[in-house]
């Protein structure tokens, strides 16, 4: 082999071994995956949701406090709504996955329509739009749930709602955060 053809293939493997490296950056750079842990400033503590076994007529109440907790660079007050949700069958319950809700297999009968959150302390927060931060550090929920009573078995002083059928109805109360956080 002679000297120009050694130099060739020196300066050939000198150039694919920087466009192998650049392309392993740059695929590094593409594919690079960072996580962040994001602790969200409020607290909740509830009492008496767990409505159990219920019978058509009864109204019943449980109480939500939703408080907020300053950590360092959080905001100064957090926007947030209640939702109400259907509420999915456990694992291992032996109507999972087929049963529950005919309308939404695998879900408890909906019930959310029969519950109502207000909250108690009258300071212009609704179930769809709420703020606690600083200023106000605790908003108190009073969750409502009229229980309805069961189509074909409807007394005359009724005012609970009805549904279609019997067996098992749920609804998930849960808390969505809409102020981005750090």
């Amino acid at each position: 082999m002679n000297q120009n053809n050694s130099k060739r293939l020196f300066i050939i493997l000198s150039l694919g071994a920087v466009l192998i490296t650049a392309a392993l950056i740059i695929q590094y750079k593409i594919i690079e995956v960072s996580a962040k842990t994001v602790i969200i400033p409020i607290t909740l503590e509830q009492e008496g949701l767990d409505f159990g076994t219920v019978f058509p007529g009864e109204e019943l109440e449980g109480t939500v406090t939703i408080q907020y907790v300053k950590e360092g660079q959080d905001p100064d007050s957090i926007e947030y709504r209640i939702i109400l949700k259907r509420k999915p069958l456990p694992p291992g319950h032996p109507e999972l996955p087929d049963g529950g809700d005919p309308d939404m297999p695998g879900y408890y009968r909906n019930l959310c329509e029969h519950l109502t959150a207000i909250s108690v302390e009258g300071e212009g927060d609704v179930k769809d739009s709420a703020s606690i931060g600083v200023e106000d550090p605790e908003d108190v929920w009073t969750i409502y749930f009229k229980v309805p009573a069961i189509l074909g078995n409807v007394s005359q002083d009724n005012q609970g709602g009805v549904v279609d059928s019997s067996g098992e109805y749920g609804c998930d109360v849960s808390i969505d955060i809409l102020t981005p956080l750090p």
